[in-house]
C-alpha cells in the first residue's frame, strides 16, 4: 500500500522582498507627487511626476535589495 503523501503548503503570494520594493515605489511616488503639487498646484504635473518616481524605484530598488 503507498504511503499517503502529505499536504505541499500553498506557495507564498508575496515576498517580503517584493512587498518592501512596491512599499518604496508607493512612498517614492506619493512624495514625489505631493513636494510637485505643493511647489507648482499643477495635478497633471505631479501625477506624472509621481508615476515616474514610483517606475523609476521599480526598477532600480530590485537589483539593491
Amino acid at each position: 500500500m503507498p504511503e499517503p503523501t502529505s499536504p505541499t503548503p500553498p506557495p507564498e503570494r508575496l515576498s517580503l522582498r517584493w512587498a518592501l520594493i512596491l512599499l518604496a515605489a508607493v512612498v517614492a511616488g506619493l512624495l514625489a507627487g505631493l513636494l510637485t503639487y505643493a511647489q507648482s498646484r499643477n495635478w497633471p504635473a505631479s501625477l506624472l511626476a509621481a508615476l515616474g518616481a514610483a517606475g523609476a524605484a521599480l526598477v532600480g530598488l530590485p537589483p539593491l535589495l
